[in-house]
């Protein structure tokens, strides 16, 4: 059977049980499999989700034990044939699903898995504390009451305020993709490090960082304002980055490469290890930490999943004059092997 021959969510379970999506070609042919559709997509953004709770796992022992059989039925040897991998890894997903069934109903997540936030209703309509909330390693999708579609990335933090025929929202922390609801009467406004970006119905993404903010726009225009600077004016392809309190410029951008982290993986290109690193640690428990200068100075290019330290070690590791040093259960230390 071709993998065209299988549903989104099976496909899904097959490239799920890869270990090399960050290798050529299994990473031109993911990647391509992505772009065939959006089924496709949120297929993938699905299992993906499914699978990222067993980062925050381990406090159960029941689902902990679940979450350990179902990776040892992970990739068969790559002689074998895919079908073998394809039923394992829908067998882990639907077996960790059927854990999450029956432990919600028994408490198990609310001590274990720390679930995402979500406020009553009537919170909706004042601003105040955040009313939806993603710990390390989850990834939500929010519907706002206006029709208005959220992603909501890994540790971050949404404020919603639609009152007195108003769309106002504040990113309080993290990452966040709109797919904004037109409505010509009521623009839809986001509040991010002193900065609104405001739109009608469009499709962008706001990130917040330590000492700055970052705007790409997808479809549709925003306006992004602040106090005592021009009102800057964006256009599908072109993004806004400033640090705070700064004037902040617009350049050109590779929109897939943005949005990349919607499906569960990141992109760098020539970038710092440090930078690669510090955003890796936002999906998962587990960190990675560097120590040496030099090695955080080092420039990397690739793709690469959210949520698995190790596969980013072996990666990097090949790539790179540096290997990855195991300090407790939590923590990795990226080392040069230069002497």
């Amino acid at each position: 059977m071709t993998r065209a021959a299988l549903t989104p969510a099976q496909a899904a379970a097959q490239w799920l049980a890869h270990d090399d999506l960050d290798q050529s070609p299994q990473r031109e042919q993911f990647a391509a499999w992505l772009d065939e559709s959006q089924d496709n997509r949120d297929a993938w953004n699905q299992a993906h989700q499914v699978w990222a709770i067993f980062d925050d796992a381990e406090e159960s022992d029941l689902i902990a034990a679940m979450a350990r059989a179902a990776r040892r039925a992970g990739p068969e040897p790559a002689a074998k044939p895919w079908l073998p991998r394809l039923i394992a890894a829908s067998i882990a997903v639907a077996v960790v699903s059927a854990t999450l069934i029956v432990g919600a109903g028994q408490g198990w997540v609310g001590r274990s898995a720390k679930p995402i936030q979500v406020a009553a209703a009537p919170s909706l309509g004042a601003v105040g504390r955040p009313d939806y909330v993603t710990g390390k390693g989850q990834r939500s999708v929010i519907d706002l009451p206006d029709g208005t579609r959220v992603t909501l990335d890994a540790d971050s933090a949404l404020d919603v305020a639609f009152t007195g025929g108003r769309r106002d929202v504040r990113l309080l922390n993290g990452h966040a993709f709109f797919d904004v609801a037109h409505d010509r009467a009521h623009p839809f406004a986001v509040q991010a490090d002193g900065r609104v970006v405001t739109a009608l119905g469009t499709q962008f993404d706001v990130k917040l960082a330590p000492g700055s903010m970052q705007v790409v726009l997808a479809e549709g225009s925003v306006s992004v304002a602040s106090a005592g600077v021009p009102t800057v004016r964006l256009v599908p392809g072109q993004a806004f980055a400033a640090r705070t309190g700064a004037v902040g410029k617009v350049s050109s951008v590779d929109v897939d490469q943005a949005l990349a982290w919607k499906q569960g993986v990141v992109e760098f290109r020539d970038q710092p290890l440090s930078e690669a690193v510090a955003l890796l640690n936002r999906y998962t428990r587990a960190r990675i930490i560097i120590r040496d200068p030099k090695v955080a100075a080092l420039r990397i290019t690739g793709v690469f999943k959210t949520g698995d330290v190790k596969r980013f070690g072996r990666s990097v590791s090949q790539a790179l004059p540096v290997r990855m040093i195991e300090r407790d259960v939590d923590t990795y230390e990226l080392v040069s092997t230069r002497r």
